[in-house]
C-alpha cells in the first residue's frame, strides 16, 4: 500500500517537514484524568472525574478553537433567589408570635381593672395589637405583591434577553465555531517555517495566527 503524499508547504515548497496539525497537536499535548470522591449528607459516596491537559508551547499554538460557552438560563439564579427568600422567611417566622406573647400578659394584668364604656378591659390589648397586627399584615402582603410583580417583570425581560442570546449562539456563534473546527482538522503544519496551511487554499500562515486564520479564511497575516 502506498503512503499518501504529504502536501507541499506553500512557503518553502517542501514536504519533508510537513505534518498534520491534529497529529502534531496530539504529540505536544498530554491529557489525563483525576478522580476525586466526596460524601454527601446522606452518606453516599460520589466520584468526580476531572480532565487535565498540559501543552508544550507548540501545542498551545496549535490548540483547536474552543467551543464558545452558551448563555446561562436565568431560571437558575431565580431558583436560588427563591430558596434564599424562603430560608429567610423561615428564620423570621418566629417573630410573628411576638405580639401574642405581649397580648397574653396584658390580658392578665387588665382582667382586674373595671370595664371601659362597657368594653372589658382585657379586650383592649386584643383590639389594639390585633388592629396593628392586621395593618402590618396588609402592608407586608402589599409589599410582597409589589415585589412579586417586579420580579415577574424582571424575569420576563431576562428570559427575552436569554432567548435572544440563545438564538444568536445557536445560529451564529456555534456554526461559526464548527466551521473553524472543521478547518482546523484540515490544517497542516510545516516545522521548517513554523507555518500552518490548508492545501486547497495554498496560503501559509504563521502558527501564532492560526486561530485568526481559522475564523477568517481571508486572513493573510
Amino acid at each position: 500500500m502506498n503512503t499518501p503524499a504529504l502536501p507541499v508547504c506553500p512557503k518553502c515548497k517542501q514536504t519533508d517537514q510537513v505534518q498534520k496539525v491534529t497529529s502534531t497537536y496530539g504529540l505536544n499535548t498530554k491529557e489525563w484524568y483525576e478522580l476525586s470522591t466526596h460524601t454527601d449528607a446522606d452518606g453516599h459516596t460520589h466520584t468526580h472525574r476531572e480532565k487535565h491537559e498540559a501543552h508544550t508551547s507548540l501545542g498551545l499554538k496549535l490548540k483547536p478553537p474552543q467551543q464558545p460557552a452558551g448563555p446561562s438560563h436565568p431560571g437558575l439564579w431565580y431558583g436560588i433567589g427563591i430558596i434564599v427568600f424562603l430560608f429567610l422567611c423561615s428564620m423570621l417566622a418566629p417573630l410573628a408570635f411576638i405580639p401574642f406573647s405581649l397580648i397574653l400578659p396584658l390580658m392578665g394584668a387588665t382582667s382586674f381593672l373595671p370595664d371601659i364604656a362597657g368594653v372589658p378591659t382585657w379586650a383592649v390589648p386584643i383590639v389594639v395589637f390585633g388592629g396593628a397586627g392586621l395593618c402590618g399584615l396588609l402592608v407586608i402582603v402589599g409589599l410582597l405583591a409589589w415585589l412579586g410583580i417586579k420580579v415577574k417583570q424582571r424575569f420576563e425581560r431576562d428570559m427575552a434577553n436569554y432567548k435572544s442570546k440563545k438564538a444568536t449562539y445557536d445560529n451564529e456563534d456555534l456554526p461559526r465555531w464548527q466551521r473553524a473546527r472543521d478547518r482546523w482538522e484540515q490544517l497542516y503544519y510545516c516545522m521548517r517555517d513554523e507555518t500552518v496551511f490548508i492545501p486547497a487554499e495554498n496560503q501559509a500562515i504563521r502558527a501564532d495566527d492560526m486561530e485568526k486564520y481559522l475564523y477568517n479564511p481571508l486572513y493573510r497575516g
